[in-house]
């Protein structure tokens, strides 16, 4: 359900977090304090899909510039024992977690808006809700069916996902992690800095010993956030902001570039040219991220260039109207969460965080009750790719929410879970909010696409939700689209979220009808 209010409205995947993240807003907190609340909140009721373990990424407004924060990992100086990396286990847990130093460098800059509560306060829901439980969401026990067999393989998740008889845990039972409870405590008294140089830190580098993961304590101290501008192109009446390498955030970019030479808003929204020239423009993009995407300071790309007006028309002149091009990329299936606030002076958060894949590596680290990333298994295995393994070097993301400002003053802001799935799903959004002016529900009602692997290990095909109307699945199948059909409203295509500012100071919020989360707005 949509929330909407003057002063201020937060939305997130679960309703614990969107009520932490209100109730700080009620009590005065900025935007920025919302999201930070929220998401130590989410860590223990979504513990499947973000954690402090992870990465994380904020895009903040505070009317006057749009900064964005990074905190991303980096990579051992050393390799795992063993010498490899591997998707799950001990050896994917082999970069840093740069979440809480993106959660410090945020908190900053909620101090210059004027804010006045403190970590002790931020943390207080998250410590509560770890120490006396949280009922299993129906995300969580959807995700343990899938992976009964990693379950199985990886004893630090029974913790998570079993009951005392060894049965995975239903929905709405209760999970409580009382040592994730010591650490956001230890965290609240401390500060965030204990997590990389303090009693925290000490203890996660005697679980990365345990592990044989090869981080050290020096490998964590390194770990750092970065604060800079977002990378832009114009689109319609306005610009579209989204975040720089090793994000995925060009190649989001570029696909919208591409669709600006196109006049969209004459073709029939949902039609088989709607969806066809979304699904070519995004071919070309993906392609080029999976050749590219790396650490920039090992390899740059010249990104004013790649988001022209002069490079968006050659990459619209390779779409072929009538005839889909060939497709053979690998797949990049991932998950993440998407939240976003806007306070009463009308300044705006976005918060999206990720342990990678569902579950992470699978480990929690010695005695915190962290769950690490499995991050490290984004390196590529060609030892001559841009993005292989290297010490310290941080590995490529799919990670990238969006933002557009437009002309009017009007101001969106959405981003999804979902790997390849991300800037797939940010095209939908994008183009109903913008070409077909529709409203923050029915642009997240709109039927999506997935091209590419699932979650699942499925084909590299078009998947089309079963809401698209059955002419224009057979039109795309006439255009050469190898389509495969999914239910309407699929956890498949991402679980998005969008939030809007009007010009006027009305700002509303949604979180995804494929999913269960919340938006709540202050009265």
């Amino acid at each position: 359900m949509k929330a909407s209010s003057r002063s201020g409205v937060i939305c997130t995947p679960h309703t614990l977090a969107t009520d932490t993240g209100h109730d700080v807003l009620r009590d005065g907190g900025t935007a920025i304090d919302a999201v930070l609340a929220a998401s130590a909140t989410l860590a223990v009721s979504f513990p499947h899909m973000t954690g402090l373990g992870g990465d994380a990424l904020l895009m903040l407004n505070d009317g006057r510039q749009l900064q964005v924060i990074m905190g991303l990992g980096q990579a051992g100086h050393t390799l795992p024992e063993g010498g490899i990396i591997t998707e799950r286990g001990a050896a994917s847990a082999a970069t840093t977690a740069g979440a809480l130093r993106a959660w410090q460098q945020a908190k900053r800059i909620s101090n210059n808006w004027g804010s006045r509560l403190d970590w002790p306060t931020l943390l207080a829901p998250a410590i509560a809700h770890a120490r006396a439980g949280t009922p299993v969401s129906g995300s969580q026990a959807f995700w343990q069916e899938q992976r009964k067999a990693l379950i199985d393989q990886l004893p630090d998740l029974h913790r998570l996902c079993r009951d005392d008889k060894g049965e995975l845990k239903t929905e709405g039972s209760l999970l409580t992690q009382p040592q994730l409870a010591d650490t956001l405590e230890q965290l609240s008294r401390a500060g965030l800095d204990d997590f990389y140089q303090g009693e925290i830190a000490r203890a996660l580098t005697r679980g990365f010993g345990d592990m044989g993961n090869g981080l050290t304590a020096t490998d964590l101290a390194r770990t750092q956030a970065t604060l800079g501008r977002p990378w832009k192109t114009r689109y319609r009446a306005g610009f579209l902001y989204n975040f720089p390498a090793p994000t995925q955030g060009l190649y989001t970019l570029s696909a919208l570039a591409t669709l600006n030479q196109r006049p969209l808003a004459r073709d029939r929204n949902g039609g088989a040219d709607y969806y066809h020239h979304l699904v070519e423009a995004i071919k070309t993009q993906l392609a080029l991220r999976n050749r590219e995407l790396a650490d920039p300071r090992c390899f740059p790309v010249a990104w004013e260039e790649r988001l022209s007006e002069a490079s968006a028309r050659r990459s619209f002149g390779l779409i072929n109207p009538n005839q889909a091009a060939p497709w053979h990329e690998p797949g990049q299936p991932a998950d993440t969460i998407w939240m976003a606030a806007s306070d009463s002076q009308g300044r705006t958060a976005c918060l999206m965080q990720s342990l990678f894949h569902d579950f992470g590596s699978g480990c929690l680290v010695g005695d915190t009750g962290v769950l690490w990333s499995n991050r490290a298994a984004s390196f590529s295995q060609n030892t001559q790719h841009p993005n292989a393994w290297a010490p310290g070097k941080i590995p490529a993301h799919t990670l990238n929410p969006s933002c557009y400002l437009a002309d009017n003053g009007e101001q969106w802001y959405f981003g999804s879970q979902g790997g390849d799935g991300q800037p797939q799903t940010q095209m939908v959004l994008a183009t109903q909010l913008i070409d077909y002016q529709q409203s923050v529900e029915n642009a997240l009602l709109a039927p999506r696409f997935l091209l590419g692997r699932s979650f699942f290990g499925s084909s590299e095909n078009l998947k089309l939700e079963h809401s698209i109307a059955a002419d224009v699945r057979e039109e795309l199948s006439r255009r050469g689209h190898q389509v495969e059909t999914i239910p309407e409203l699929s956890p498949l295509t991402g679980q998005a979220g969008a939030l809007r500012v009007s010009p006027g100071g009305m700002t509303e919020a949604m979180h995804d009808p494929r999913g269960q989360g919340t938006a709540r707005g202050l009265r």
